[in-house]
């Protein structure tokens, strides 16, 4: 019978898929650990950069008047900084994540694809306590829960896709050449300019609009602002836009990264 069984091709694959996914858990706790270990805020450091940005927008946009339809303008902001800063982080840390796992990987015999995994889920763990203090504020504000809510999952699904296929993108050239690694602080600033989160969607003129909706982080950041802040269900149009930019953005790095990755552990 013990014959069979290791003799067994699909019983060993959900043995060694299990023992991925094993991993997966030990290194995500490992790293939320690791990130937030010998510092003093702990924990709160997750909520710090998309509140600094928040007052920073918040400002900013008062400097312009932007138009917030009415919402207090530090609940519009934020509506849309904290998943902007779930979207961005995933994507900045993501080559950094599999950089600083070369040691593993030239020991293990692991799916490459399970590092830029850990990091989404390291950055959905920091989005999941700002976005509770998101909705803290809201109700500060005097901002009921509307069914529009239930949005909420499709959103995220959709900012997470979007990072995590960007950041796989990135990472299968940096691994060989850094130049990537050291500008993407600068492209993901380019990319904030050209997504409402410091502005409304209703601020660009309208011959800007088509290059607006071309945008796929668009769909989910107004989305975020639609469901939160008016109680509105998102705009199905950007949404699409979105989904269908971001899984061809997948198409096109998910295989480079399969691909190049087969050598990652010669280079790093």
């Amino acid at each position: 019978m013990s014959q069979w069984t290791n003799n067994n091709p699909a019983r060993n694959r959900v043995q060694r898929w299990q023992s991925y996914w094993n991993l997966l858990i030990s290194l995500v706790s490992r790293d939320i650990r690791a990130r937030y270990r010998r510092t003093f805020l702990g924990p709160l450091w997750a909520i710090i950069p998309a509140i600094l940005a928040t007052v920073m927008y918040s400002f900013l946009g008062g400097l312009v008047e932007v138009d917030t339809g009415g919402a207090p303008r530090v609940a519009f902001t934020f509506a849309a900084t904290v998943p902007w800063t779930f979207f961005q982080s995933t994507v900045v840390r993501i080559p950094h994540g599999v950089l600083s796992n070369g040691t593993l990987l030239r020991k293990m015999a692991v799916p490459r694809q399970i590092f830029p995994f850990i990091v989404l889920a390291t950055t959905f763990f920091d989005f999941s306590i700002s976005f509770l203090v998101l909705v803290v504020t809201l109700q500060l504000f005097g901002i009921p829960l509307s069914s529009a809510w239930l949005w909420l999952p499709l959103l995220i699904f959709l900012a997470g896709l979007l990072g995590w296929a960007v950041g796989i993108g990135i990472t299968a050239f940096t691994i060989y050449r850094r130049d990537l690694l050291h500008g993407i602080q600068h492209i993901m600033q380019v990319w904030l300019i050209l997504t409402p989160v410091i502005y409304g969607a209703g601020t660009l003129e309208a011959n800007m609009q088509f290059v607006y909706a071309l945008n796929p982080a668009v769909g989910f950041i107004d989305g975020f602002r639609r469901v939160l802040i008016f109680g509105q269900p998102p705009d199905t149009t950007l949404l699409l836009t979105g989904f269908v930019m971001s899984c061809l953005a997948l198409l096109l790095s998910y295989p480079l990264y399969a691909s190049l990755s087969r050598y990652y552990a010669d280079v790093l």
